[in-house]
């Protein structure tokens, strides 16, 4: 029992380092799944800022130049307003005059004296104008996208700094219950190393007690000999076997001892019989003496208990014993009474 318990010990401290040990690369691996996520979000990080400094000065030369041309636009609208209200003011002749003057300045912008060309060239400069603005337009979405998605990933930073301090904290506590529980574990076990040395010290005691008591009574041990070959020593293998020799001797003992005291007492009343006396006759005293009864010894050879020891199964105690000589010496005593009544009668006849 103590070695089985010793080993439920002993395997249980055991699961307890294996849990540890796992619980710690747990804790190493999560440690430098952690390294690799804060290098990875330090350099998106770093690409997302470099992208959001280009689109930013991309984004201040658009506008600059958008408000350069708003500006000239402006200044142009305003010209041309003053422009219509002197041809307004001024009559037919006037404006048409004013006309003659508008061509020859467009003539004048344009290169080769083309104004279908000039008026192209125009148009293409507004549609790549407002490509370009379409194209700022579009940057703006996709940084307020990117300005989502970092915020997004500080989050999930942040969650997973969360979940890792928890785990770390259930780590810990898991860990410190393990610990307890193998020092407790360890404690017992040494309690119960102790108790086995106690034990086992009694035990090789009642060894040499069982031994000096075998010898001294006598006891044969060839039948346990030839059986189990043993070299004469006793073992804890063949210790309730050389405990049943003994109980068997000293059951033999008791008997005899019984027997020896049946014996004494008959042989004190064979030496001094009793007297009849009739107080009813007073010619009690004219009558013969009742004669001595003859007791005769048993045969040493024949045991007169041992048919009841043939029908018990299981070794008898002191009571038991008892018993049986008290039964064994009443049926004596009512055998001696009956032979004795009836030579008194033969007697008195």
């Amino acid at each position: 029992m103590q070695k089985k318990t010793m080993n439920v010990a002993i395997e249980q401290s055991a699961q307890a380092y294996e849990q540890r040990l796992e619980a710690s690369a747990r804790m190493a691996a999560m440690k430098e799944r952690q390294q690799k996520d804060i290098s990875q979000y330090n350099l998106e990080i770093r690409e997302l800022e470099r992208i959001y400094a280009h689109e930013t000065k991309l984004k201040s030369f658009l506008l600059t130049k958008l408000n350069d041309r708003m500006e000239f636009e402006e200044q142009a609208k305003k010209e041309e307003a003053l422009k219509v209200k002197k041809l307004r003011r001024k009559s037919k002749g006037e404006s048409f005059e004013s006309y003659e003057v508008a061509h020859l300045r467009l003539l004048k912008l344009a290169e080769d004296g083309n104004l279908n060309q000039l008026i192209n060239d125009f148009l293409a400069k507004e549609e790549k104008n407002f490509a370009r603005f379409t194209y700022v337009t579009e940057l703006n979405n996709d940084m307020e996208t990117m300005q989502k998605k970092i915020q997004k990933i500080q989050n999930e930073i942040t969650l997973l700094q969360s979940q890792q301090k928890t785990s770390q904290d259930d780590n810990y506590s898991v860990l410190s219950q393990l610990e307890e529980r193998l020092k407790k574990t360890t404690e017992e076990a040494d309690m119960y190393e102790n108790s086995y040395k106690e034990i086992s010290k009694t035990l090789e005691d009642l060894k040499s007690s069982v031994e000096n008591l075998f010898k001294k009574i006598n006891c044969d041990a060839t039948k346990i000999l030839v059986q189990l070959g043993e070299t004469g020593k006793i073992t804890d293998t063949n210790l309730s076997q050389y405990f049943a020799i003994i109980e068997r001797k000293t059951n033999d003992l008791l008997l005899l001892e019984s027997y020896k005291r049946i014996l004494e007492m008959e042989g004190a009343e064979a030496e001094n019989p009793p007297l009849f006396a009739n107080p009813f006759w007073g010619g009690a005293a004219v009558l013969k003496n009742a004669e001595a009864l003859k007791v005769l010894p048993p045969v040493f050879g024949s045991d007169p208990f041992s048919d009841r020891l043939d029908e018990v199964d299981q070794p008898l105690d002191h009571s038991s014993l008892r018993q049986m000589v008290l039964s064994h010496n009443t049926m004596r005593e009512s055998r001696r009474d009956f032979s004795w009544a009836a030579s008194l009668k033969r007697g008195t006849t």
